[in-house]
């Protein structure tokens, strides 16, 4: 799957996708100025958000936004589609089924929303915005009619892909490299009416360039349930809940013995160097020995005292005091703190 989102995080539940669409007349101002798309957003994430509460269920819905900017022949057509979780999640996780949300409701507020915006930005006046309010049809839309079930993962998968689709598909355009054309078939097109493109090369890179993203644009934002921020508190949860039930089955090696040559040890060979390979309780350093005499005596005491013979052609130390005498090496005793 093409994004982190949609593989890791989309719950097995009914999803249904809302798409907010705005009127012809208004599209150029959003061309000009894209930073109001991610304001489009924040409309539509305050309108389902809104819709959802006043269902009476105590909970979040889960929502991810996508930016479009395209139609199907590459004409500029800013819409907002949401992937939306057919309900909404209560804080131990269940998740509530809600009736779909009603268009109109969401198409008033939609419309209302977007002209308080355009004319807080000086985008419009006031006689524009009234006109719009007052008219029957005023191209503001939105649709809900395509809905996937909870068990339908390939489905919500397409439902995904298509909503982070490209703007144009290279199988569906051709290039005559002799007279400089571009001829670019998609579906059938209701205002231009027609089902294709046709022109010169300069002028269809020219539209292409339309749909490229602002420096740190975001075309896509997580919402609700799905929000980086509820994922995050979800995620310690459960590390916390697995930790605590480790500990008390006895899975984890005490935290002092989480020492770097302990866990190195355990890592690479699997052993746990502070366990008795006796009675399995743990052990603890009490000191460093490096005084000979006290090594030999411990080493016979356990009988493991085996010193390697001298070879012939070596010649033993001197036991008398007499010959030659190697330089004296300080023994000390180093106490070890307790690491266990």
């Amino acid at each position: 799957m093409g994004i982190r989102s949609r593989k890791t995080f989309l719950r097995p539940v009914p999803h249904r996708q809302y798409v907010f669409t705005v009127p012809r007349m208004l599209r150029p101002i959003f061309l000009r100025r894209r930073g109001l798309l991610g304001e489009l957003c924040h409309i539509v994430e305050r309108l389902l958000i809104a819709a959802y509460s006043g269902a009476g269920v105590e909970g979040r819905p889960g929502l991810i936004l996508f930016v479009q900017t395209f139609g199907d022949l590459l004409t500029f057509n800013p819409h907002i589609h949401a992937l939306a979780a057919d309900g909404a999640f209560r804080s131990d996780g269940v998740f509530v089924v809600l009736p779909a949300i009603p268009v109109k409701l969401l198409e008033q507020g939609f419309r209302s929303e977007v002209l308080k915006l355009l004319l807080a930005e000086s985008a419009i006046g006031e006689r524009l915005s009234a006109s719009v309010l007052a008219w029957r049809h005023s191209g503001f839309s939105v649709h809900n009619g395509v809905r996937v079930p909870a068990g339908d993962t390939e489905g919500r998968k397409k439902l995904a892909q298509y909503m982070l689709r490209a703007p144009l598909s290279l199988e569906k355009m051709t290039y005559d490299a002799k007279t400089g054309m571009v001829i670019y078939r998609s579906h059938m097109h209701k205002g231009l009416k027609r089902n294709f493109q046709l022109m010169p090369g300069a002028q269809w890179l020219e539209m292409l360039c339309r749909h490229i993203p602002d420096r740190f644009e975001h075309l896509v934002r997580y919402v609700g349930w799905y929000s980086t921020r509820c994922r995050g508190e979800r995620a310690r949860a459960a590390a916390s809940a697995v930790a605590v039930q480790a500990t008390e089955d006895g899975q984890v090696v005490a935290a002092r013995a989480r020492s770097a040559w302990a866990r190195l040890i355990h890592k690479v060979y699997e052993v746990d160097p502070l366990e008795c390979p006796k009675c399995g309780a743990p052990m603890q350093v009490i000191a460093l020995i490096d005084d000979v005499e006290v090594i030999r005596r411990i080493l016979e005491h356990l009988g493991c005292w085996a010193p390697r013979e001298v070879q012939r052609n070596q010649r033993a130390p001197p036991r008398n005091g007499k010959g030659p005498k190697s330089p004296a090496r300080e023994l000390t005793y180093h106490p070890v703190p307790d690491i266990a």
